[in-house]
Parts: C-alpha cells; sequence; structure tokens
C-alpha cells in the first residue's frame, strides 16, 4: 500500500506490566489500617463496565480492499462520557488518591503483507513516535460551553509499545489526589491503539479539540493534548459510537 493509500485509509479512519508488584505494594499500604478504629476503605475502578469491547488493529485488507480496518487516537485528551451506557464513568464520586491506572492495546502489524500494512510505522510516521499515554485529573470549568477543563495534576508518561496486545497496568509511586466531581482523562501525546469504534451508541467520549475541527486528517495531526498542570482547554469535539478503553483504580478513606 502506497502512502498516499494509507493516508485515504487514515482519512476514513478518523470519522470520528508495568509495575504490577509495585501497584500490589501501594495498595498494601494505602489500605493498611491506621487504627482500631479506622473505617474501611473503598476501592473503585473508573471506567469499568460489564463488557468491554475489543481495540482495533491490526486491519485485513483483502484485493486492496480494507475489510477489517485498524483505527487508533492520537494528538488529543480526552474521557467517556457514556461507557457500555453508564454516565460520567471517569468522574470521582468521592475524594480520593489514583494509585494505578490501565489501558487495554490492541497489537498493530508491523509488517507488510498481502492482507497488511505496516500500521505501526504508518501511526509513527503521522502522529509521532513512540506510542505513549498518560492520565490526568480535569476540573470542569462551570458554565463554559463548548465545556473547559482545568488540568490540576497528571502521571508520568508511559511508553505503549512494548505492551502492544496486552493491558498494562502502571503503578504510581506519587498517588494522584482526586476531589469529588473531578475527571479521570486519558492523554496521549503521540498515539495509542486502544481504541474501539463502531460500538453501540451508548459509548460516547468527549476530546480535547475545538468545535469543527474534530475528524478531519489535519484536525487530528494538528491538535494538542492538555499537559500544561494549570491550565484550561476547550473540550469541543463529542464522538459517538466509540470507546477510549482505559481505567483508573481510585482509593478513598472515610
Amino acid at each position: 500500500m502506497t502512502p498516499a493509500q494509507r493516508t485515504s485509509r487514515f482519512d476514513r479512519a478518523w470519522a470520528p506490566i508495568a509495575a504490577g508488584g509495585c501497584l500490589l505494594a501501594i495498595l498494601a499500604a494505602v489500605l493498611a489500617p491506621a487504627g482500631a478504629d479506622s473505617a474501611p476503605l473503598r476501592v473503585l475502578t473508573l471506567g469499568q463496565t460489564a463488557e468491554t469491547p475489543p481495540a482495533s488493529c491490526p486491519g485485513k485488507i483483502v484485493n486492496n480492499v480494507e475489510i477489517t480496518p485498524c483505527r487508533v487516537e492520537g494528538h488529543v485528551t480526552g474521557f467517556q462520557a457514556v461507557a457500555d451506557g453508564v454516565a460520567q464513568p471517569y468522574e470521582a464520586p468521592f475524594e480520593g488518591k489514583v494509585v494505578a491506572w490501565s489501558i487495554t492495546l490492541a497489537k498493530p502489524s508491523t509488517t507488510e503483507t498481502a492482507t497488511t500494512t505496516n500500521e505501526v510505522a504508518f501511526f509513527n510516521e503521522f502522529l509521532g513516535q513512540p506510542a505513549e499515554a498518560r492520565i490526568g485529573i480535569l476540573r470542569t470549568i462551570e458554565g463554559s460551553n463548548p465545556p473547559q477543563y482545568k488540568l490540576v495534576r497528571q502521571s508520568p508518561l508511559e511508553v505503549l509499545n512494548p505492551y502492544f496486545g496486552s493491558t498494562p497496568v502502571f503503578a504510581l509511586a506519587h498517588p494522584l489526589t482526586v476531589l469529588t466531581g473531578q475527571i479521570v482523562a486519558l492523554t496521549i501525546p503521540t498515539w495509542a491503539p486502544m481504541f474501539a469504534f463502531n460500538v453501540s451508541a451508548e459509548n460516547t467520549w468527549r476530546g480535547s479539540r475545538l468545535p469543527e475541527h474534530c475528524a478531519s486528517k489535519e484536525d487530528i495531526q494538528g491538535g494538542h493534548p492538555q499537559q500544561g498542570v494549570g491550565k484550561t482547554k476547550t473540550y469541543g469535539c463529542y464522538y459517538s459510537n466509540a470507546r477510549l478503553l482505559y481505567t483508573a483504580t481510585l482509593v478513598k478513606k472515610p
């Protein structure tokens, strides 16, 4: 497939473990009782639903016709407004600490064959490399329209390439404080194959792009994720029938 053909595919596309032991140690430390009168702690996995759709990729091509598409997201910060019918699945229902996060990654193709293209090379060229992501804590700017959010905290960046085809869990050495009503968003500075599309209409997400600049190749490539702590950004794009596949572990101590 030529670069021009790949770009055409990309235009159509945008219609729209690490630290496992460390996580256990962090949870043990956080959950350890402080005294006989300590109230029980609560652990909640934000973004977790009864069913999780698979991430797309690799794609499949037959006679130069795309049969199974490979779709990713990039240059954006976003969060689900609805996931599998659950409203605001990443909004903290109580004050606590995010101690870890996970991301479900597809395994894009790295070779050119009769039925596949080098998807990793294409996305590297178009959106930058390596594939990477982090989470951020957002506070809603009341009364803003289109909605705006202030970034109050964020985790370190994680390189995702070694984990393609799996669901890594990244424990946070320094857990992120989250207040009631704040949102845990996913930031993708380059690209990440954690995107499920053509799912039910009960899956919608909001992205950090300006209104009317939501879907074209130029809009995606020219997008800027929200990574400036203390700064505010407009989330003017609302996407349906799609899902960002990540979770965040929130711990509350009454």
